[in-house]
């Protein structure tokens, strides 16, 4: 796990060195409604000033996560084979496409952006298949769901372990992916433009892994591949329609 010395160098090599952390065993779990400013985090000077420190979660949600359980694989590219999982099965039963997107963590403000997003495309795109998956508990991952209004079309998956993660070539961040200041400036402007501020970090939900999303047909070929580039990329989801032959 990352030591409180090594999260503050993080902080520093990030810019953001005047971030001080609190004893987390001499604070109480906080306690954030839906919609608040800064419930992930967020600001202008300092993107990082109303993080969660204090929460248990929140702070764990900051720490190195164990190893996958499988090695992290490369990411997948188009043409190539999908990988078929007894939790992810493809071709899928019924045929369709299908577009996988991989949650940063069940809180995230970007991420909530993105899944509302997929939920909204599910509605247009009855002919494919949308599947989400997180690594937080299944508990917090329903609780998540629930609280941003179900997930209507889309079908979601839980992997604690991170082994669909690492499969697809998703691991851990660097330094750079989740603590640039562009990413809390970010942040900041979707909660003041959309609305959307994030929720409580979940339950075993972690700051590192990185997310994305792929495009599958019908024959089980990846036909588009999107691993995220930074903890703000807002993924550009109907390319990866597109790529499996429908227009908007």
């Amino acid at each position: 796990m990352f030591s409180k010395l090594t999260t503050q160098i993080a902080l520093r090599k990030a810019g953001l060195g005047g971030v001080k952390i609190p004893d987390p065993f001499a604070a109480s779990e906080s306690k954030s409604a839906k919609g608040t400013p800064g419930s992930e985090g967020g600001g202008l000077s300092n993107p990082f000033a109303n993080v969660q420190w204090g929460a248990p979660k929140a702070l764990a949600s900051w720490t190195t996560p164990p190893p996958a359980q499988n090695p992290v694989q490369p990411v997948p590219i188009a043409g190539d084979k999908a990988q078929s999982n007894v939790k992810l099965r493809f071709p899928a039963v019924d045929g369709r496409p299908c577009i996988v997107l991989f949650l940063r963590y069940c809180g995230c403000p970007f991420t909530e952006k993105l899944f509302l997003q997929l939920r909204s495309l599910a509605n247009r795109h009855t002919s494919i298949h949308f599947v989400v998956v997180s690594h937080c508990t299944q508990a917090a991952t329903n609780e998540w769901v629930k609280k941003l209004g179900g997930a209507w079309m889309l079908d979601v998956v839980v992997d604690e372990g991170r082994a669909l993660y690492a499969t697809w070539g998703l691991g851990i961040s660097s330094f750079a992916h989740l603590l640039n200041p562009r990413n809390g400036y970010n942040q900041y402007m979707l909660g003041k433009k959309e609305g959307v501020w994030g929720q409580q970090v979940g339950e075993g939900g972690c700051r590192w892994q990185t997310g994305g999303a792929y495009a599958v047909d019908g024959r089980g070929i990846v036909k588009w591949s999107y691993p995220m580039k930074s903890a703000d990329d807002p993924i550009p989801i109907e390319d990866g329609i597109k790529e499996l032959g429908f227009n908007r």
